[in-house]
């Protein structure tokens, strides 16, 4: 026969226990929501007494911020760290005080404009550096100045409509498509090499098959894959050296680097 054991029962809590513990979460709860609804009463206060000093701070150096892009871009930083969005809307408050979004829109048409007059060249990619550059040059003086930042910030908003702008990031160059085609990791891989061979070798910017084989380490049919498209939109040029086979013969030329 098994001893009896000497250890005492653990006794369970009765219902009485049950509902004081139950009362107490449930009182914990409401000091803690209390706490959290007074920190949000205390942010949002805090908060709307920044927006206000911001507004006087645009009022103040409004010149300065329309004139200047550096000091443009800085405003705008601090506008987005307290979710304040200058361009958001023309007929808003920064609109009307800063002319901000009269400016961007300006600018806006002005890049949509510059990028299809220049699609025939680039098949509808450049680089930010060269847009921003060719922009400056047909504004000219007399116009207000537009920094690379503002160019980026006019090529988010156009983004939004769908219309196949964007700004992305190839061969460690930032670059503009204009154009509804969907670029991908290999792309980049071909115009870095394209962009490698045109700066230290001096050879031009462009590839070949056999080039990309050796450099990239890829099968043929996946650079035939890559480039075909980007052919198609006029964004890679085709150019065969007589008496040379495929592979090493036909050049494709990025436009958007042999033209910058």
């Amino acid at each position: 026969n098994r001893a009896p054991s000497l250890l005492p029962m653990r006794r369970r809590p009765g219902l009485a226990g049950l509902k004081a513990q139950q009362a107490r979460q449930a009182k914990l709860q409401t000091i803690g929501k209390k706490i959290e609804e007074d920190n949000m009463e205390h942010m949002q206060k805090q908060l709307s007494v920044f927006r206000e000093n911001l507004e006087a701070f645009a009022a103040k150096h409004k010149e300065k911020i329309n004139r200047n892009p550096a000091f443009r871009q800085k405003f705008q930083i601090l506008c987005a760290r307290t979710g304040v969005d200058p361009l958001a809307s023309r007929q808003g408050f920064w609109a009307q005080m800063l002319g901000l979004g009269d400016f961007y829109y300006e600018l806006a048409v002005q890049l949509i404009q510059l990028c299809l007059a220049l699609r025939e060249e680039n098949g509808g990619l450049i680089s930010l550096n060269d847009l921003h550059k060719e922009l400056s040059r047909r504004r000219g003086r007399h116009q207000q100045e537009a920094s690379i930042q503002d160019v980026e910030q006019a090529i988010k908003k156009v983004q939004c409509l769908g219309s196949g702008f964007r700004i992305t990031q190839m061969g460690g160059e930032t670059m503009v498509i204009s154009v509804p085609t969907e670029l991908n990791t290999d792309h980049a891989a071909i115009l870095s090499l394209a962009k490698s061979n045109g700066q230290d070798s001096g050879g031009g910017f462009f590839v070949t098959i056999k080039m990309a084989m050796a450099k990239l380490k890829w099968h043929r049919q996946r650079i035939i894959t890559c480039l075909e498209p980007m052919v198609q939109d006029s964004m890679v040029w085709l150019c065969d050296q007589e008496g040379a086979g495929e592979e090493e013969g036909r050049q494709y030329w990025f436009a958007c680097l042999a033209i910058s």
